[in-house]
């Protein structure tokens, strides 16, 4: 499948998501004693019924196309996305690599410490060396 057919697939499964969101939001019956969270009022139960349905569909279009079409699952589900195999591989290795350039600058940075270091203590010595004697006042 090419890239612009998925696209397609992807925008029209989110349609379809939203459509049936939509439709569970004027379908569902309002309770006669509406729970707390909709703070006793049915606009919000019904808006809070059609992010529930779309979420839940989101949930499950994302492994389902991942496993249908990539043909592999996530390995994590969580409210950052699916996390899929590969992609921790990539995140690993980009760690990895992010590690090696930091340990190279610490390693720069320290030689230049130890240089600075070295260059204050021959400056305080010169400093030491170049005083004059004290002179006398009669």
């Amino acid at each position: 499948m090419t890239g612009r057919h998925t696209r397609i697939l992807i925008r029209v499964l989110i349609g379809i998501a939203l459509c049936s969101a939509l439709g569970a939001c004027a379908a569902v019956p309002v309770p006669e004693d509406l729970p707390a969270v909709s703070l006793q009022q049915a606009g919000l139960y019904r808006l809070e019924i059609a992010l529930f349905v779309f979420y839940s569909a989101l949930l499950l279009i994302t492994p389902a196309f991942a496993g249908l079409i990539r043909g592999h699952l996530p390995i994590e589900v969580s409210a950052r996305g699916a996390k899929f195999a590969e992609e921790a591989d990539q995140s690993a290795e980009l760690t990895r690599a992010t590690i090696e350039e930091l340990e190279v600058i610490i390693a720069s940075l320290a030689d230049g410490l130890g240089n600075a270091n070295l260059e204050i203590k021959q400056l305080r010595k010169a400093a030491r060396d170049n005083k004059q004697p004290p002179v006398n006042s009669i």
